[in-house]
């Protein structure tokens, strides 16, 4: 199911585990059944903007059981799914288990919810990178 086109307090969300990614994962289709017990939506923030998945997100996490976020690793519209998943959970009342992960060199990754809020930070994480850089002279 499309993540825009699906009743955000419906059948399919409420009370379930929502797996939300991004439609290029359906190039890999085998690493969408590792979730098999999941309502499958996709997404791409290439054709729809990042805000209106924000909003659907913000009602779906207020009836849904947990979530997890798959998207491709490198992709610099998809990554964005990670950022607003947590910003939904930050501000929501209900807090439901998020999960995240990335599909690397054909397989999946699972991704701490600390290292997508670091990646948001540039600054960060160049400090990070210039102090190990550092200790390996």
């Amino acid at each position: 199911m499309e993540l825009m086109s699906t009743n955000a307090k419906g059948k399919n969300i409420r009370g379930r585990k929502l797996l939300i990614y991004g439609t290029c994962v359906d190039e890999t289709p085998n690493f969408l059944e590792n979730f098999a017990d999941y309502t499958h939506l996709s997404f791409c923030p290439e054709r729809v903007h990042i805000n209106m998945a924000f909003y659907k997100l913000v009602a779906m996490f207020s009836v849904a059981k947990e979530a997890v976020i798959l998207t491709k690793d490198g992709s610099p519209h998809c990554v964005q799914l990670h950022y607003i998943a947590q910003e939904v959970l930050k501000y929501s009342e209900r807090k439901i288990p998020l999960r995240h992960y990335v599909i690397s060199d054909g397989k999946l990754v699972e991704i701490e919810p600390e290292d997508i809020k670091l990646s948001r930070y540039l600054s960060k994480i160049r400090k990070l990178r210039l102090s190990e850089l550092g200790s390996h002279r």
